[in-house]
Order: C-alpha cells, then structure tokens, then sequence
C-alpha cells in the first residue's frame, strides 16, 4: 500500500513538471511588494497599485481552485490505497486531479498576463533575465520545506524560521 501512494506522488511530480515549467517565472508570492523587486524593476506606486488589484479580483478563484486540486488529490490518494483499487476508478480520478491542476495553472498564466501588460517592456525584459535566479529560489524554498516537513536536515542545522506568508527580504 505505502508503495502505491510512493508511486501516485511521484506519478503527480511528473505531471506536474511540464505544467510549472510552462508557467512564467517570478518572483515568489506577491513580487510587486517586495522592496527588492520594486527597486530592481522600477515599479511605480501606481503600478504596484494595479498588480494588487489584478491578484485581489482573482484571488478568491485561486483558493477554490487550489481547494479542488486538493481534494483530487485525496480522491486519487484514497483509491490508491485500497487494497484491490479499479484502475478504471483509479484512471478517472487521476484525470480528474489533472484537469483541476490545469485549471489553476491557467488561471494563474492569465493572471499573470493580465499583470505583464501593467509592466514597461525594460521591466518585462528584467524579469526574464532574473527568472533563472527565481526558479533556482523557488526550489531551495521547496527542497527546505520538504527537509522541514519531514524532519530531514542536518544536525546542526538552524531551527526553521517562522512562516511570513513569504521570503522576507
């Protein structure tokens, strides 16, 4: 049993894989607040103004949609962990689980779009040209956070600092 929820995690990995890397790269939550990257991109208040307009109107569809990818995930999960699971059943709800994950992450492309056309094409062009360092961010953030959760890390490690909701700065 243990190595069928193994084998449906790493099955959603994958899955996922192509879908986030299809997704343009920015810095992690909400970018346009933090100091760094205001001051790097050049934001102006106004658009710092509209950027957080444009997250607060789709906001409120995000934590439905994340909510759907994860009560799929528990449909999948359970099915799996039955001990003679329908693989039609199994199937289905696997489809299911991606198709939820598709509609977040179209949900979040478009809002980024709609967010990219409130940029100046310098600040679009800095934005790529930082979105490997982000990537690279974003995973030391997961990685940490998988260590954390599972109690993992070396023994001398730093207790983890408290959540802010996002990378201080």
């Amino acid at each position: 049993m243990r190595m069928r929820l193994v084998a449906v995690a790493a099955l959603g990995a994958a899955l996922a894989g192509p879908a986030l890397s299809q997704m343009p790269e920015t810095p992690p939550g909400k970018w346009w607040k933090r100091p760094r990257v205001v001051q790097l991109l050049k934001l102006s208040p106004e658009q710092q103004e509209k950027l957080e307009e444009i997250f607060a109107r789709n906001r409120r569809s995000f934590v439905d949609l994340k909510a759907e990818v994860e009560k799929t995930q528990i449909d999948v999960e359970e099915l799996v962990a039955k001990k003679d699971s329908d693989p039609k059943k199994v199937s289905a709800a696997v489809d299911a689980l991606e198709q939820a994950r598709m509609k977040l992450r179209k949900s979040m492309t478009m809002m980024f779009l709609e967010q990219k056309a409130v940029l100046t094409q310098q600040q679009w062009t800095l934005i790529l040209e930082r979105r490997d360092d982000w990537r690279r961010e974003r995973m030391e953030d997961r990685r940490r956070g998988e260590m954390e959760r599972h109690g993992d890390g070396p023994p001398d490690a730093a207790p983890a600092r408290p959540s802010t909701g996002g990378r201080p700065e």
